[in-house]
């Protein structure tokens, strides 16, 4: 029922019932038992108070990609008059669990709302949280029972992942390398999966020394090239499984006499804004930073009515620059 049909119950104005409602209007005692008495009547309940200020949780603003993702969710928030604080849990569990806890229970921030980035993806923290609570995992879904019942919005990562492999095959590349992000994050299994779906719908098997596990770092993209440079029968092209791992890749090429493209063709993930600044510009996934910051505050909205929460994945676009080059025939 709506606030419109307990006004008319009531004998009194919707505006009057609405500031009741919202604490601005104080009425006699006998007004305010006919509207109670309405609400009663017609099955009315008292919707959760709107959303004004949000906590948002990332792991760290280093990493490029954590700032470009606060950035788009701030600007969001802002255009929609809500006020954001930025909280750093630098990927820790244990932070990340005394964070959430404070901001639901009312014990920092003032916060009244959570979009929550995971760099561990543990949906433990969980219980820390009042269900009435809004919060909605966004980038990293949470694994467990009580994640199930919160919203997540994020990137098709496997979709992504095979749309790049799909590209470097279709360019004749056959020895591909995966630098992919760590195993306990769904994101980066995700993006392994679309990787070997990619190279078996192409009829190749998938050698297993291609693939390097490790952070989402530069240094790690450095010491993965390294790596897969020992190796006797070397990849002529590398998928890697973020743009900053990628740049770690492009920038320790030179000390090994590799040339990009021309030697080693090369695609990251994320789109963030430091690939085009490199030489020469990289070719990456791109993923929908306004529109994932949107899809968040949508469902923190949903959330704070009591909708059921859903889950959403949306698609990437696959942008290519000059860090990919078509495989030379062998005695070319």
């Amino acid at each position: 029922m709506s606030i419109s049909a307990v006004a008319r119950e009531a004998g009194v104005s919707t505006s009057t019932v609405s500031r009741f409602l919202k604490g601005q209007l104080q009425l006699s005692p006998e007004t305010e038992t006919k509207i109670r008495t309405a609400m009663e009547a017609t099955g009315f309940a008292v919707p959760r108070s709107a959303v004004h200020h949000l906590a948002l949780v990332v792991p760290e603003l280093s990493n490029p990609y954590f700032a470009q993702l606060a950035q788009a969710v701030t600007d969001a928030a802002h255009h929609r008059d809500l006020e954001v604080s930025v909280v750093v849990s630098d990927g820790l569990e244990a932070r990340e669990r005394k964070i959430v806890a404070k901001c639901a229970r009312g014990r920092g921030l003032g916060a009244d709302a959570i979009v929550f980035v995971s760099m561990t993806g543990s949906g433990e923290l969980l219980a820390e949280v009042p269900e009435d609570f809004p919060f909605v995992a966004l980038d990293e879904q949470l694994g467990g029972a009580l994640a199930e019942r919160r919203g997540f919005v994020g990137a098709d990562n496997f979709e992504g992942a095979y749309q790049a492999t799909t590209f470097l095959l279709s360019r004749g590349h056959q020895r591909i390398a995966h630098v992919a992000g760590p195993g306990d994050l769904e994101s980066a299994r995700d993006r392994l999966r679309g990787y070997l779906r990619a190279v078996r719908d192409a009829g190749l098997e998938v050698d297993s020394r291609l693939v390097l596990e490790g952070t989402y770092s530069e240094s790690f993209g450095a010491h993965a090239l390294s790596q897969v440079l020992r190796l006797e029968d070397r990849p002529t092209a590398v998928f890697a499984g973020s743009d900053i791992v990628a740049v770690g890749i492009a920038a320790a090429a030179p000390r090994h006499g590799i040339r990009i493209p021309e030697d080693l063709s090369l695609i990251g993930f994320d789109g963030i804004e430091q690939g085009s600044w490199v030489t020469p510009r990289l070719s990456t996934v791109v993923q929908p930073f306004d529109e994932l910051a949107r899809r968040a505050l949508d469902l923190v909205e949903a959330a704070a009515r009591g909708a059921e929460p859903t889950v959403q994945h949306l698609p990437m676009e696959l942008r290519i620059a000059e860090s990919v080059a078509g495989l030379r025939p062998s005695g070319s």
